[in-house]
C-alpha cells in the first residue's frame, strides 16, 4: 500500500501535468494530442526586419538579444527573431489609450 504522501505527491504531479498541458494548448504549442505543432504565421526574421519593425537599429537589436524574449538563437553567432512573439511584444509594451 502506498504511503499517504506518496499519493499525494502523485496526485498534484499528475494536476500539474494536466494544467501545463492545456497553457500549451491555448498557446498553440501543442495540439490536443500532445504532439508540438508549428504555426504557419511564425516567421523566423533577420535583425534588419526586426529592427525596421520596432523602429531601432539593428545593433540595438543585437545588443539587447539576450535579454529580448522574442530572440531565437541558431547558432552561437545567428540570431533570428520570432515576428508572432515580437507583434506580442510589442502590443504588450503598448501604453494604455485611456490615459
Amino acid at each position: 500500500m502506498d504511503e499517504p504522501t506518496t499519493i499525494l505527491s502523485n496526485a498534484l504531479r499528475f494536476e500539474l501535468k494536466e494544467l501545463m498541458r492545456e497553457v500549451l494548448r491555448e498557446e498553440g504549442l501543442t495540439s490536443a494530442s500532445g504532439v508540438r505543432t508549428v504555426t504557419d504565421t511564425d516567421n523566423l526574421l533577420t535583425a534588419e526586419q526586426a529592427a525596421q519593425i520596432i523602429g531601432v537599429k539593428r545593433r540595438w537589436i543585437y545588443r539587447h538579444s539576450a535579454k529580448l524574449p522574442f530572440t531565437r538563437r541558431i547558432s552561437r553567432k545567428n540570431f533570428r527573431f520570432s515576428e508572432a512573439s515580437l507583434r506580442r511584444w510589442i502590443a504588450a509594451r503598448k501604453p494604455d489609450s485611456r490615459r
